[in-house]
């Protein structure tokens, strides 16, 4: 049983590795214990590829082979009751982003939202069908 125990552990990401996908988590229950650099795992790395680290100090849960902490995966970051979901709604599938930014889309109502802080660029041409509503002050 204990080795099914180690094999499956919840840490906290302590550096990453932005070139090679990787993170170094740190295990309070294990006296502060870090392993050696986890690939993350994503959805696509082939044609479509994602991207996105789990942040220094962010929870995260990683499958180790049984032998330890060296040879393991990072399966990604978990929401906490210090870390809480930035929604609560079954309906909304999006990024928040620290500074205010997000972008979701609402499967309820058929509808995709962007809030930019800051300018938005789009590089390459833009095709609009429909209605173009404007809003807000300039």
């Amino acid at each position: 049983m204990s080795v099914l125990k180690n094999m499956l552990r919840v840490g906290i990401v302590s550096s990453s590795n932005p070139a090679n996908a990787t993170v170094r988590v740190y295990f309070p229950d294990r006296d502060n214990l870090v392993s050696n650099e986890l690939p993350v795992i994503f959805p696509h790395t082939l044609k479509t590829r994602h991207y996105s680290l789990p942040e220094v100090g962010e929870s995260v849960i990683c499958l180790f082979q049984g032998n330890g902490i060296q040879d393991g995966y990072c399966l990604g970051a978990i929401y906490s009751e210090v870390d809480l979901p930035p929604v609560q709604d079954k309906n909304l599938s999006g990024v928040w982003f620290e500074d205010g930014s997000h972008i979701y889309y609402d499967r309820e109502h058929r509808r995709l939202y962007v809030k930019a802080v800051s300018d938005i660029y789009i590089d390459g041409n833009l095709h609009v069908s429909g209605q173009v509503y404007t809003g807000g002050s300039t």
